[in-house]
């Protein structure tokens, strides 16, 4: 099950009455989803949902609402061979008393038929609803290795989405407004912004799993890092290694490792003892013990002594 429906599914089984906030979840729901049509001179409430819990929660937020008989229609796409859920209002005397309940106005036209607006809540709790029907209704939530953390909100137009942003303002949250060819949506890309949609929205479940997979991830970066940065240490200490061997090779085949001065002898003899070892492990095997940087300066007057020696052959 995607990270999106777990999130819908948890909130489709809230227990949330039709109270005023449950009024103003059922109203995002069918803002966002909604279309009010006529064929054959019967009248058509429709709301299409993708997910079974949801389409339930919908259609017993109507009963309470009033309405005698919704129904759920399954369809399959057949393009996409995905399943949706098409939640049905029949009779212009329920459609009436319903919009009229949730003081829904029917307003302009849409591909479908006339379009319905409504003012936006004042409560703090009724905001929450709203944005909790808003995003059952048109999020989405994913969490991946190459994108990050995103929630996002697909709008019906640019007013709605200016309206959830006043919303989400209400609560310190800035989203992200993006405007394509066929379509507007809101969305964050933080997971501190993201927890706190999920916090105000009450899918406390996903918001643990949110944390969880955010300590995940945080310690895993840092298990990279601490890798990433051992390796590399690693590798210098190698290559490191490996010049002081062939530098140790050469001022034998030059002066001889017996010529050498005691210091610089000492350091080459255990060196060749211990290729593997870091400087300061080096310097620790010597009696008495040498510091890192005792061991690098005796290691460069080596150097220099070999590039003194070889000008002169």
């Amino acid at each position: 099950m995607s990270l999106t429906r777990q999130v819908k599914n948890e909130l489709a089984r809230l227990d949330e009455p039709l109270t005023c906030c449950g009024s103003w979840e059922l109203k995002a729901l069918l803002l966002r989803n909604g279309y009010y049509n006529i064929r054959h001179n019967m009248h058509f409430l429709s709301l299409s949902v993708d997910d079974n819990a949801v389409a339930r929660r919908l259609f017993n937020l109507l009963r309470q609402a009033g309405i005698k008989a919704p129904s759920i229609i399954k369809e399959q796409e057949r393009r996409l061979d995905k399943t949706r859920f098409l939640v049905q209002i029949r009779g212009q005397d329920q459609i009436d008393a319903l919009l009229v309940y949730l003081d829904i106005d029917i307003v302009g036209r849409n591909n479908n038929g006339p379009g319905l607006k409504t003012v936006l809540p004042k409560r703090s709790c009724c905001c929450r609803a709203f944005l909790r029907g808003a995003f059952i209704a048109g999020g989405t939530m994913s969490i991946s290795r190459r994108s990050g953390y995103h929630l996002e909100i697909k709008c019906a137009s640019m007013e709605d989405a200016l309206n959830y942003q006043t919303l989400l303002k209400q609560f310190n949250l800035k989203a992200v407004l993006r405007r394509r060819e066929d379509y507007v949506n809101l969305y964050f890309k933080s997971a501190e912004l993201i927890a706190d949609f999920l916090r105000i929205i009450g899918a406390g479940n996903a918001l643990l799993e949110l944390e969880s997979m955010r300590v995940f991830r945080s310690m895993r970066n840092q298990v990279n890092r601490i890798v990433n940065c051992e390796t590399a240490n690693l590798e210098k200490v190698v290559a490191s290694a490996q010049q002081q061997l062939n530098l140790i090779d050469h001022a034998d085949q030059q002066v001889g490792l017996n010529n050498l001065p005691p210091s610089l002898r000492e350091a080459a003899l255990a060196r060749k003892k211990y290729p593997d070892a870091s400087l300061t492990e080096l310097g620790r095997s010597l009696e008495p013990p040498v510091s890192k940087s005792g061991m690098n300066h005796r290691f460069r007057q080596l150097s220099k002594m070999f590039d003194s020696k070889t000008k002169n052959y």
